[in-house]
């Protein structure tokens, strides 16, 4: 049963908000930008992308939500990854998704809000002072909410380490992150 449950959490990690956004645009999101929140931000504007954000981190709670369902522990890891895996990857959209942040971010707030939450202030916090200090002035380097969220996910690693599945889930959330955010940083989207 435990795996129609992950299954379930990769289709819902599937409806790619930045595309049916782009869609309501007459425009195909993905061939212009990476078609997450930040993508729909830059090609749409900040209340499209705020939007897109938040429906994002919305899908990502509603996975967590729908673990505690589950049956066994180590499904657990696979909850996450699956609906981090819908969004980079989806289904329904040509598996060309999103960076996999904000399904990451509701995810784990749902799930431990204390410790998702401190990792988001200092994430935004470094990007804050990396785009201040940094990219401003060299726009062609990485953006700044890549790089702050490699901070909050360092730092949300080293404090989940005592959850037991929540560290497992992490870690796997984040090996996922980092290969779809490799792969755009290697290649137009």
């Amino acid at each position: 049963m435990d795996l129609l449950w992950v299954a379930l959490a990769y289709l819902l990690g599937s409806l790619s908000f930045g595309r049916i956004v782009g869609a309501i645009q007459g425009v195909n999101l993905a061939e212009r930008d990476t078609p997450g929140a930040s993508g729909t931000w830059r090609q749409f504007g900040p209340g499209w992308g705020v939007l897109v954000a938040l429906a994002d981190i919305a899908k990502g709670c509603l996975a967590a939500y729908l673990s505690g369902l589950l049956q066994t522990s180590w499904a657990l890891p696979l909850m996450g990854v699956a609906v981090v895996s819908g969004h980079n990857w989806p289904l329904f959209f040509g598996f060309r998704g999103g960076g996999g942040i904000a399904p990451t971010l509701g995810f784990f707030v749902y799930l431990y809000p204390g410790i998702t939450l401190t990792a988001v202030v200092i994430g935004l916090a470094v990007a804050g002072l990396y785009w201040q200090l940094y990219w401003k002035s060299h726009r062609q380097s990485w953006y700044p909410i890549p790089v702050g969220a490699v901070v909050g996910y360092t730092y949300a690693l080293i404090a989940f380490w005592p959850t037991g599945m929540g560290f497992w889930a992490l870690l796997l959330v984040s090996l996922t992150v980092a290969l779809r955010g490799l792969r755009l940083a290697t290649s137009r989207p």
